[in-house]
C-alpha cells in the first residue's frame, strides 16, 4: 500500500488525504443521521400508536356509558308496565307511562354525542316510542334489531345502512318475542365527524371497523385504499400493531387497535411519505451534501495541486536543466510564500556552482600552467650538486675566496629550492636561505647596495613555517627597488618580537613610494579571491593567512629608509 502511494502523482495523494480524513467524519455523520432518524421515527410510530390507543379507549367509555344506561333504562317500572300490563292501564295513565319514558330516553340521547336516536320497541301496544315521537313499530326495523349480541363485545348492528345498538328484553334464546326492544341509532355523521378529528394530517384518515359483520365508518372517499387497509391480512386477527401496508405503487403507514368491548377496530393510515417524508428528505439532503462535500475535496485539491505543483513544476524543470549542465538560467516567482525562499535559493545555489566551477577550472588551468612552468625550469638535483660541486674544488685549488663563499651560497641556495619532500621548514632554515641570496646578490651589487642583516630571535628558529616567505620578498626588493641603482641601495632586513608574535620587516631605498599604490596593494592583500590574479607578494601571504590564520600574513608601508616596506606577521610556537 506504501509502495503504490508513493508511486502516484500529488494530485490523487491530495484527494486521497482529505478523504481520508474526512471519510471518517462521514460515517459518524451518517451513523449519527441514521441513529436520530430512527429515533424520530420511532417517536412518531409511537405517537400514531398512542393516538390510536386514546381514541380507542374514547369510543369505547361512550358507548360503554350508552350501554349502561340501556341496561338501567330496561329496568324501569313505567316500561315493565306498558309492556306487560298495558291492558289494566287506563288511557291517560298510558300517556303518563310513555311521557316519562320519552324523557328518559332524551337522557339516554343527550349522554353522548354519537347517538341520532333512542327508541322502545313495545309489540304488546305495537308502538315505537322514541324521544320525540310515538308510531307503530316498522316491522322490517324490529325485526332486524331483535337480534341477541353479545352487548360487552360487539354489541353493533348494521342493518339497512344504519348502525344500532339494541338491547331485547327479556333475551330470548328460543326465538320468541321479547317484550321490549330498546334501540339506539348510531349517528355515522357525528362519528365520522369524530373520526375525522382524530387526524390532522391532509392525506389519510382514521375508520371504525367491524371486520366480523363487514362494516365501516370512515372520513376518506378513498374506497379503494380503504378496502385494502381493512381487509389485509396484515390487520385481520392481530389486537394492535404499526403496519407499512403497499397498495397502487403507495405505502400506508397503519396504525390499528382492536376494542375488546365494541368488537370494532379502530384504524389510523397514513401515507408514509407524508409522517417520514421529512425524514426521507433529511436523508436526500445528507447524501445530497455528501456529494457536494466530495465535489469540493475534488476542486480544493486540484487548487492546492496547481498552488503547489506549478511552482515546484518549475523548479524541477530547472534542476533537471541544471543535471544536463545548463547553469545559465535564473527562475523568477512573484509569490511571498515559502517557493519565493525556495526560488531564491535556487537562485544563489546556481550562482555559487558557477562560481565554484569557474573556480576549480580557474585553479586546474593555473596547477597546468604552473606544472609547465616546473617542467620548463626543472633541473637534475644530482647533476647541480655535482656541477656547484665540481665548481666549488677548482675555486679551492686555484685558491680564490670569491669563488669558494659564490659557490657555496649558490650550492645551499639550490640545495633549498629544489628540496621538495615537505612544504613546511623552520624558521631558522628560511632565514638562513634569505641569507645565502643576499650574500649571493652581494657579490653582484657590491658597491651600488648595502646591506644590513639582524640575527634571528633564537627562540622563533624551530617555528615551523611555509616555505620561501623571506627569500621572495627579498628578491622582490632586489629587483623592483635596487638593481637598477647605481650606488648608495640600502636593504634592510630586520626582526621585532611584539606582543606574542614575531614581525619580520624587509625595507629599502628603492623608488619613491606611491601612497595609491600601496592602498591598492594592500585592498589587494586583504582580498581573499581565489579567482583573482596573484603576485609574489599575495601569494606569500595567502599561503600564510591559510596557514596560521587572518590575524597573520604580509602589510605594506613606507618605511623609515623612504622606500618600500614588507611586514611579516608571524604568531608565537
Amino acid at each position: 500500500m506504501k509502495y503504490i502511494f508513493n508511486r502516484i502523482t500529488i494530485y490523487p495523494k491530495l484527494v486521497l488525504t482529505f478523504l481520508l480524513v474526512l471519510i471518517p467524519l462521514f460515517l459518524l455523520s451518517l451513523i449519527m443521521n441514521e441513529y436520530g432518524a430512527n429515533n424520530v421515527k420511532s417517536e412518531i410510530t409511537n405517537s400514531m400508536q398512542s393516538k390510536v390507543h386514546f381514541y380507542n379507549s374514547a369510543l369505547e367509555s361512550d358507548f360503554t356509558r350508552i350501554i349502561q344506561l340501556m341496561k338501567e333504562f330496561a329496568s324501569y317500572d313505567d316500561l315493565d308496565l306498558l309492556s306487560n300490563r298495558s291492558e289494566i292501564l287506563g288511557y291517560y295513565e298510558q300517556l303518563e307511562s310513555i311521557r316519562k319514558l320519552q324523557k328518559e330516553l332524551t337522557v339516554i340521547k343527550n349522554a353522548s354525542n354519537y347517538v341520532k336516536s333512542a327508541k322502545v320497541l313495545i309489540p304488546s301496544i305495537d308502538r315505537s316510542i322514541s324521544d320525540s315521537s310515538i308510531e307503530a313499530i316498522p316491522k322490517d326495523e324490529f325485526d332486524a334489531l331483535n337480534v341477541v349480541t353479545n352487548i360487552y363485545e360487539s354489541p353493533f348492528i348494521y342493518w339497512d345502512g344504519r348502525l344500532f345498538i339494541s338491547l331485547p328484553y327479556p333475551i330470548q334464546l328460543n326465538n320468541l318475542a321479547p317484550q321490549f326492544v330498546v334501540d339506539i341509532e348510531i349517528s355515522q355523521d357525528l362519528l365520522r365527524n369524530a373520526l375525522l378529528q382524530f387526524t390532522d394530517q391532509t392525506i389519510g384518515s382514521t375508520m371504525l371497523v367491524n371486520l366480523q359483520k363487514d362494516w365501516r365508518i370512515t372520513a376518506s372517499s378513498k374506497e379503494e385504499a380503504l378496502d385494502e387497509i381493512t381487509y389485509t391480512k396484515e390487520i385481520n386477527g392481530i389486537p394492535h400493531g404499526l403496519k407499512s401496508i403497499r397498495f397502487e405503487n403507495q405505502t400506508y403507514l397503519v396504525a390499528f387497535e382492536k376494542s375488546k368491548i365494541l368488537g370494532t377496530t379502530l384504524v389510523m393510515y397514513e401515507l408514509e411519505q407524508n409522517v417520514l417524508g421529512p425524514l426521507y428528505q433529511f436523508k436526500v439532503w445528507f447524501w445530497m451534501i455528501s456529494a457536494l462535500s466530495f465535489v469540493v475535496i475534488i476542486l480544493v485539491s486540484y487548487f492546492v495541486y496547481r498552488l503547489i505543483h506549478r511552482p515546484l513544476k518549475h523548479l524541477v524543470r530547472a534542476f533537471r536543466k541544471v543535471e544536463n549542465g545548463n547553469l545559465d538560467l535564473t527562475l523568477d516567482y512573484r509569490g511571498k510564500d515559502e517557493f519565493q525562499y525556495l526560488y531564491t535559493q535556487f537562485n544563489a545555489m546556481v550562482s555559487n556552482l558557477q562560481q565554484m566551477i569557474y573556480e576549480v577550472y580557474e585553479q586546474k588551468y593555473r596547477v597546468q600552467h604552473a606544472e609547465l612552468k616546473q617542467l620548463q625550469s626543472q633541473i637534475n638535483p644530482h647533476f647541480l650538486y655535482n656541477s656547484l660541486f665540481i665548481l666549488y674544488r677548482l675555486a679551492k685549488k686555484n685558491r680564490d675566496e670569491n669563488q669558494i663563499k659564490f659557490t657555496k651560497y649558490l650550492s645551499d641556495y639550490f640545495q633549498f629550492m629544489t628540496y621538495n619532500s615537505s612544504d613546511e621548514v623552520l624558521l631558522g632554515e628560511e632565514v638562513q636561505h634569505a641569507k645565502n641570496y643576499v650574500e649571493i646578490q652581494m657579490m653582484r651589487f657590491a658597491d651600488q647596495i648595502e646591506v644590513s642583516f639582524e640575527e634571528l630571535p633564537a627562540f622563533y628558529a624551530q617555528l615551523k613555517v611555509p616555505r620561501l616567505i623571506l627569500q621572495p620578498i627579498v628578491e622582490n626588493a632586489y629587483k623592483h627597488g635596487l638593481e637598477h641603482r647605481r650606488s648608495g641601495g640600502k636593504l634592510h632586513v630586520g626582526f621585532l618580537v611584539q606582543d606574542d608574535s614575531l614581525l619580520m620587516m624587509v625595507e629599502d631605498t628603492g623608488k619613491a613610494v606611491d601612497e595609491a599604490i600601496l592602498k591598492s596593494l594592500q585592498r589587494k592583500l586583504e582580498n581573499m579571491d581565489v579567482t583573482m590574479e596573484t603576485t609574489g607578494l599575495i601569494n606569500v601571504h595567502r599561503r600564510l593567512s591559510f596557514r596560521f590564520g587572518a590575524g597573520f600574513g604580509l602589510s605594506v608601508s613606507k618605511g623609515s629608509l623612504d622606500g618600500f616596506k614588507v611586514t611579516i606577521k608571524l604568531p608565537h610556537p
